[in-house]
């Protein structure tokens, strides 16, 4: 499982998902770099987080299925991408920057408010960046101190994420199920519907869920199912 941005194993807004995976697989989950109890090595490079999870794939000889969730699902397909040996990939919402980001712009002024306030920081990232809905952002819990560590993470992001479009990722052969909410933002499903065109091998399934998420009982058969038919 490669979580999303800025959270651990704690903190996960998908917490209780590896017990419900668990009933069909042997799960693995992990806190990527600078989360929860993992280190950060500077400087940061994705590649580095290509070998955390190369690292935690090899903790077990059968070929991997690898989950993701939003920024996690991005750079899980990234992963993928760079020739990891992932049998299968199981994709929640990956977002997609198209547009490259030359100046760093983004991580400037990602910096520049981690540097001053954390929680400003995060808020800046859930509405200008993420553009998570007030009404959806009213009903989220306030950040714990864990929740607020890992808030400087959200460069590793702005790191990895601009620049990729859906084409980019359109030589990724592993067999790839992409899901999205049927009640999620118009842009983030139509970013799984233009990697289910660009990539040979990858399906599509609109599933009931509500914004930028899906229940765990729905997400658990949906994978099975795409496991289970040999993929």
């Amino acid at each position: 499982m490669v979580h999303c941005v800025a959270v651990s194993r704690a903190t996960t807004p998908q917490p209780t998902l590896p017990n419900a995976l668990a009933r069909h697989f042997t799960v693995y989950t992990y806190d990527r770099r600078g989360t929860g109890e993992s280190g950060n090595t500077g400087p940061y490079s994705v590649e580095r987080e290509f070998e955390d999870l190369g690292a935690v794939m090899a903790l077990d000889p059968r070929d991997p299925v690898v989950y993701g969730f939003s920024s996690g699902a991005t750079l899980a397909l990234q992963a993928a991408e760079a020739g990891a040996p992932i049998r299968s990939l199981a994709l929640l919402e990956p977002p997609l920057f198209a547009d490259e980001d030359p100046t760093f712009t983004l991580r400037v002024e990602a910096q520049r408010r981690i540097d001053s306030d954390l929680a400003d920081a995060h808020h800046w990232f859930d509405t200008e960046v993420v553009g998570v809905p007030e009404d959806v952002l009213a009903g989220m819990p306030p950040l714990s101190d864990e929740g607020l560590r890992n808030t400087r993470t959200i460069v590793h992001e702005l790191t990895f994420l601009p620049g990729t479009p859906a084409h980019r990722f359109a030589t990724v052969e592993t067999p790839t199920l992409l899901m999205a909410s049927d009640h999620t933002a118009q842009e983030i499903r139509q970013w799984a519907m233009e990697l289910e065109k660009e990539m040979p091998n990858a399906k599509l399934r609109v599933l009931a869920g509500e914004w930028h998420g899906v229940d765990d009982a729905t997400l658990m058969q949906t994978i099975w199912h795409h496991v289970s038919n040999g993929s």
